[in-house]
């Protein structure tokens, strides 16, 4: 495999130029011992290796850090209570100092993002999963405190940046009927998710991570990310439409759920190379639509990045 510049051919998708070849990744999450500081830099620097990935999504899984008085959220009202962290929070630290590795070791190279989950999404985890019945039993007390999360997101992705990663990879959650309606995401949600990108807008490789199958898909053609990730295969919004709806970068192709899953290499290509014709070579990279299992087998990713440097 002939050596290609990384960050060239990523740049040249988020700009819909010719790349030199298609770019490639995939993610997942790692274990709890390798979620902060050297550790985690050091599993996200094998994996990187293991696969040649052409970027790497560094995943975060350390924990929002809340005010002693109140570890979680029980009630609509304590929302009002919360105050924006610092950038250098504990959870927060220990994602950046792994950033700081990864910058060291391979910054030069290829491009790495770290991943922000929405502010609702880490409403979600701090009040035990009743931030959306809380919304709508206080929507002021909760949008106050869905402003200060999203501060401290903001704070967090900027310093992210400024220690060496390209951007953020945010994931947003609760654009689905069954979470929420389209009005409530606009409202409430989506003011808080745009305070935080717009945070990193001069970053030069920011990807929006839509979740879920089943989403108000037109409330995010606007955001200002240079890529957008989501489940091609598992929504409305194959790529062929979604390429008639956007002229940002597309990340799709490895559906996590689909053969992949299941150990089958030669139907695995065979829907990577689908998603590739559907999408068309300028402004595609080739991604996970969502984490893969941590023990998918090699053999399969190495043959799906064997054939993406063909393409």
């Amino acid at each position: 495999m002939e050596p290609v510049d990384k960050i060239a051919i990523v740049d040249s998708a988020l700009a819909r130029r010719p790349p030199e070849r298609v770019p490639f990744s995939v993610w997942y999450h790692f274990p709890e011992s390798a979620r902060a500081g050297k550790p985690c830099a050091e599993a996200h620097l094998e994996h990187y290796r293991r696969y040649d990935l052409d970027y790497l999504k560094v995943m975060n899984d350390n924990p929002y850090d809340m005010p002693e008085s109140m570890p979680v959220v029980k009630l609509a009202k304590n929302w009002l209570s919360l105050e924006p962290l610092p950038d250098d929070a504990p959870g927060f630290e220990a994602e950046l100092s792994a950033l700081a590795e990864l910058e060291k070791a391979i910054g030069s190279e290829a491009r790495f993002i770290v991943t922000v989950f929405n502010p609702l999404a880490t409403a979600m985890k701090v009040s035990e999963k009743q931030a959306i019945e809380h919304l709508r039993e206080d929507p002021e007390s909760f949008d106050r405190g869905l402003s200060a999360i999203s501060e401290s997101l903001a704070r967090f992705s900027r310093k992210a940046v400024e220690v060496g990663a390209s951007g953020i990879f945010l994931a947003a959650q609760g654009a689905e009927p069954s979470q929420l309606s389209e009005e409530e995401y606009r409202r409430f949600v989506k003011p808080h998710d745009l305070k935080v990108l717009e945070a990193v807008s001069d970053a030069p490789f920011n990807m929006l991570h839509v979740h879920g199958t089943d989403v108000y898909m037109d409330l995010f053609l606007d955001y200002p990310a240079g890529a957008i990730n989501w489940p091609a295969h598992h929504s409305d919004y194959p790529v062929g439409k979604m390429r008639g709806l956007t002229d940002r970068c597309l990340v799709a192709g490895i559906d996590e759920r689909g053969p992949i899953s299941h150990g089958r290499m030669r139907t695995t290509i065979a829907q990577v190379t689908d998603t590739y014709h559907e999408a068309g070579r300028d402004g595609f990279m080739v991604g996970s639509e969502c984490t893969i299992a941590p023990d998918t087998r090699p053999d399969v990713i190495l043959a799906v990045r064997d054939l993406v440097a063909q393409l």
